[in-house]
């Protein structure tokens, strides 16, 4: 039975990411909003702030590829940071939404490997 409220539409891309880095939320901030983290994970998207919580995280609107919103929060824990990434978009009519959201999940995941092994001193091996 309906209690009258509309369901709200669901993305096309709707991801959810969290990993555990054992350093504080300020010592990643600006790792995790730089130009250089964006253009490597989300190249084809351009970005607006439309919501800056400081060391907690930044929301994006985005534009380009596809349209929604991106979000990083930074949630202290214990004596390190669990970083949540969200990906709200949706793509254009006739877009491959299942290459898409497969590209930004192996960029994100990637990614939080090198932001983690580097703010945790630990560096990756040359391949």
């Amino acid at each position: 039975m309906s209690d009258g409220r509309e369901e709200p539409a669901l993305s096309d891309i709707d991801l959810i990411d969290e990993s555990w880095v054992a350093v504080p939320p300020a010592a990643l901030i600006d790792r995790l909003t730089g130009h250089e983290v964006w253009q490597a994970w989300f190249p084809g998207l351009a970005r607006v702030v439309f919501m800056d919580r400081a060391e907690r995280g930044v929301r994006w609107s985005v534009t380009g590829e596809a349209e929604g919103s991106v979000e990083v929060w930074l949630e202290a824990f214990g004596d390190g940071t669990v970083v949540h990434w969200y990906v709200r978009v949706d793509a254009p009519p006739g877009s491959n939404v299942d290459r898409l959201r497969e590209r930004y999940v192996q960029a994100v995941n990637a990614g939080m490997f090198v932001v983690k092994d580097d703010a945790e001193g630990r560096g990756r091996a040359p391949r």
